[in-house]
């Protein structure tokens, strides 16, 4: 999807033009003259928070509860309302209607929580478990850093990190070293997120007074355990299953041009570190989204950024991309740059599926053996199948023959005893006239 923010009112004392224009009610937006891009969502300068989050989120939301891992990604230039998009910045003093995507996914995540475990006494059945915990990291210069560690001193940002990131057996990407928070209500998970964002590192530029110089990640995991929907009437005792979810939202550094940022010293390796991530995240996007299908190998491992979000970029995840852009004209070249990157990640496939326990997959795996193995049994005792063969006995295969050729022997007996009948018809006719002559003569 597509958003763009309002004029500044710096752009506007500036004296700045906009440059781009939304078709009403299509999904396209026209930059410049004659530039015209179309995508799935498009939302203009007007467009409220939640009807951002309605759009984009919520759906997701509601998949994390059926085991679908989700992604949340926000791209574009510095300033361009990413941090604003996703509500992952750290002023406390935000209106209801100004909450951006993360406060409301919590909100309705802690909602969907109370509904199903009301709906679940309704029904009498047992409440279902669930367990949440949240992990918070900041890629700064290449280095992972964890934003919940209160213990962190100030200055690790410029040291190696002990955060290691690894590979599951199924393909799925995770982290070692970084800690994981527990919680057990929407005002608790809201308040680590207030904590971890003050951690985040920031930077005054000429472009931003809050400029992100870091790639967030805030991690959502969702454990459920509850009644299993498709367990069969007959099942004396209740079945469970445990579904698990990963919901990323990811507030990605704005890129940025050294000229215009103003950036010198520190800021300038910052930028220079942002930009390469995010060039490494384009060649990802572009290699998933090559429709000619020449391209091979996806370079997960040329950035830290792009190898923590190999699930998200053509794994298994539901992955939303909101690109984010400024509409005054100054910044022509960077919104038809994002444009162009918003493009090519509208041609990548992810292929979703549930997380459930390995044993509850099991289970339902033996109850289809289980009901093939009943029917095959059922085929022995009725001839149709012999032991050690798959195909149909031979008895099976003469009795068939046999009543084929019975029944065409009834057929010929039935139609043999209509011609008897006609001929014993037709005797007794020609008797009865020859007796009638034989009267005729003797009376004569």
């Amino acid at each position: 999807s597509f958003r763009i923010r309002p004029q500044s009112s710096k752009e506007q004392a500036e004296g700045c033009h906009v440059c781009t224009w939304v078709y009403p009610g299509e999904p396209q937006i026209l930059l410049g003259k004659d530039k015209a891009f179309t995508y799935d969502y498009v939302f203009d300068m007007d467009t409220e928070q939640v009807n951002v989050y309605d759009t984009c989120a919520r759906g997701l939301v509601e998949g994390c509860f059926q085991g679908y891992n989700a992604t949340v990604l926000a791209y574009g230039q510095t300033g361009a309302g990413k941090t604003y998009t996703m509500g992952s910045g750290f002023d406390l003093a935000v209106s209801e209607s100004e909450l951006g995507i993360i406060p409301r996914a919590v909100r309705q995540l802690f909602g969907t929580i109370q509904e199903r475990v009301v709906a679940s006494r309704a029904r009498g059945l047992p409440e279902p478990i669930f367990k949440i915990s949240a992990q918070f990291l900041e890629l700064y210069n290449e280095e992972i850093l964890d934003l919940f560690d209160i213990s962190r001193d100030p200055d690790s940002r410029y040291r190696k990190s002990n955060i290691r990131i690894h590979e599951d057996a199924c393909g799925g990407i995770y982290v070692s070293g970084a800690s994981t928070r527990s919680v057990n209500s929407e005002a608790e998970l809201l308040q680590l997120l207030k904590e971890g964002a003050l951690s985040r590192t920031t930077a005054s530029t000429q472009m931003n007074s809050q400029s992100s110089r870091s790639h967030a990640i805030f991690s959502v995991h969702l454990h459920q355990t509850r009644v299993s929907d498709s367990y069969p009437a007959d099942t004396p005792s209740l079945e469970y299953e445990t579904l698990t979810a990963k919901f990323h939202f990811v507030d990605l550094a704005g890129s940025e041009r050294l000229k215009r940022t103003g950036a010198t010293g520190e800021r300038a390796r910052e930028g220079i570190s942002i930009n390469c991530g995010l060039l490494a995240l384009g060649n990802v996007i572009s290699a998933l989204g090559d429709q000619s299908k020449k391209i091979l190998h996806v370079p997960y491992r040329d950035s830290k950024l792009t190898r923590l979000l190999q699930d998200s970029l053509g794994g298994n995840s539901q992955t939303m991309m909101i690109a984010c852009v400024s509409p005054s004209d100054r910044d022509f070249m960077e919104t038809l740059n994002t444009l162009k990157y918003a493009n090519r990640a509208r041609n990548i496939k992810n292929r979703v599926m549930a997380n459930q326990e390995q044993n509850v997959q099991q289970v339902q795996a033996l109850r289809a053996e289980l009901a093939r193995l009943r029917l095959e049994l059922q085929e022995y005792k009725t001839g149709h199948r012999v032991p050690g063969s798959d195909a149909l006995s031979d008895m099976c295969e003469e009795l068939s023959m046999l009543r084929s050729e019975n029944a065409s022997l009834r057929l010929r007996v039935n139609a043999l005893q209509e011609a008897i009948r006609a001929i014993n018809a037709r005797v007794t006719r020609m008797a009865g006239q020859e007796a009638a002559r034989l009267l005729q003569r003797a009376g004569e």
